[in-house]
């Protein structure tokens, strides 16, 4: 299965264009991203693979922001996580990855978590800062507000910011995070295309 998602920042100048195919061999999502963020404007390309579970396995990521800078970060099977080659420690405890500005990134833990109304999960995350490109171990939990055929909402804490409400689609990919991001539908693609 294949499929194209295109979000937008609810305040700031700037657009996420996402590629997502699923297949025997894991999910693959290939990303381009443009946006505004605190005063910088950045262009980064991401391709992030999981293994069928959704468990996460790479993230190679390429910023230009003032000049190109990329990473390439792994976890292996036993559990290890390398940032370009080097193994970090300090996110053994790390089940997925989290970009600071792309709204893709909360699928996979909601996806594993697989919350039922009430329910609530914590769990550590690597969080990768598309501006300084510094990477960090950080607790994030979702509880599931509400779960209906069509669209379901949750709520988001990660560590030292605010909450945020989730509403996603029924494979938990966002249509709306709380005046952050919105997602575009094909036809309002259209409809901009042709003004």
């Amino acid at each position: 299965m294949q499929q194209t998602l295109v979000w937008k920042p609810w305040h700031t100048p700037g657009v996420e264009t996402l590629r997502l195919s699923q297949d025997a061999h894991g999910i693959h999502a290939t990303s381009h991203l443009m946006q505004v963020i605190k005063g910088n404007s950045i262009v980064a390309n991401y391709l992030i693979d999981c293994d069928a579970r959704w468990r996460f396995r790479r993230l190679w990521l390429k910023v230009d922001n003032h000049g190109q800078r990329r990473i390439c970060l792994q976890r292996d099977l036993r559990g290890r996580w390398l940032l370009d080659g080097e193994h970090r420690p300090d996110l053994q405890e790390c089940q997925h990855v989290m970009l600071s500005a792309s709204p893709f990134t909360h699928t996979p833990p909601l996806q594993r978590s697989a919350l039922e109304t009430g329910q609530s999960d914590e769990m550590r995350v690597a969080y990768v800062d598309l501006l300084s490109l510094k990477v960090e171990a950080r607790q994030q939990r979702y509880q599931c507000l509400q779960r209906r055929p069509g669209e379901s909402l949750y709520r988001s804490q990660a560590e030292g910011r605010e909450h945020q409400e989730l509403s996603v689609d029924d494979q938990a990919l966002l249509l709306k995070a709380s005046e952050h991001y919105l997602r575009l539908s094909q036809r309002e693609l259209k409809v901009s295309a042709l003004v």
